[in-house]
């Protein structure tokens, strides 16, 4: 009886001793997947320098949005200027009388 309770000991052992390999092999593959795909997908690093390069072209393009905007207010403000001077030389040229013909 005895060495029949030591051999269900043994094989209880076994199979227990055989399901902690396996959690062990089955932990390593899984983290090792976590800690691959971490490297490949988790930091992103092509993703970021797109966003760097991105962000870059994107200032570029409101610091030359601005810049085309402080133009056209000017022009707006030497073409206000112009139409005022034009206005004014009008004035003049209803006030002036008219030259004699010859």
């Amino acid at each position: 009886m005895e060495q029949v309770q030591q051999t269900e000991a043994e094989a209880l052992r076994d199979r227990l001793w055989t399901f902690a390999q396996w959690g062990v092999i089955g932990l390593v593959v899984f983290m090792a997947g976590l800690f691959l795909g971490y490297q490949l997908w988790g930091q992103a690093t092509k993703l970021q320098a797109q966003v760097e390069d991105l962000t870059d072209k994107v200032q570029s393009v409101v610091k030359e949005r601005d810049t085309e905007r402080s133009r056209i207010t000017l022009i707006e403000r030497d073409k206000k200027e112009l139409e005022r001077q034009i206005e004014e030389l009008k004035a003049k040229m209803a006030a002036a009388p008219a030259a004699p013909t010859q």
